[in-house]
């Protein structure tokens, strides 16, 4: 991320009501908002001490402290890319793949990080990366997976 540059701290997660995606300030007053398909009230578990620190240690959504880290990009656009670059690569003798690898590299280095809860899928945006958040983790998810649900 780039110095002197802080991005909104935002919650994006997918309403329980309706399916729709819903993008919550994580600065907002109470941190709650209703979801734009359904109404459905939605609230964050805000504690002061993460808008000081601006780092999270457990899901704002959920409250559960399995988190993971990675590249805040768009997967559909990344295969688009490389899919183009696929279907150039014989009139351009190859040279589109490697303009595509470059393109990725460079948003590789550019692009922020976005923290996600392995329990709800809860998108954290625009807070420093916590040193406990690895990358994603099948066995981790798997264990998730595999918990007892509470209502």
């Amino acid at each position: 991320m780039r110095r002197g540059f802080t991005r909104p701290m935002t919650v994006a997660f997918v309403c329980d009501g309706c399916d729709r995606a819903v993008h919550l300030p994580a600065d907002a007053p109470r941190g709650e908002s209703a979801c734009p398909g359904c109404g459905r009230g939605h609230r964050l578990l805000l504690v002061p001490s993460v808008l000081e620190s601006r780092r999270v240690e457990g899901c704002l959504l959920c409250g559960l402290d399995r988190l993971y880290v990675q590249k805040d990009f768009n997967r559909k656009i990344g295969l688009a890319v490389f899919a183009v670059a696929a279907l150039l690569s014989v009139p351009t003798w190859g040279l589109s793949l490697l303009a595509a690898t470059l393109i990725d590299l460079a948003l590789y280095h550019v692009l922020g990080d976005v923290t996600v809860c392995y329990g709800c899928g809860a998108q954290h945006r625009g807070f420093v990366r916590s040193p406990a958040h690895a990358a994603y983790d099948l066995h981790v998810a798997e264990s998730i997976a595999r918990r007892p649900k509470t209502a």
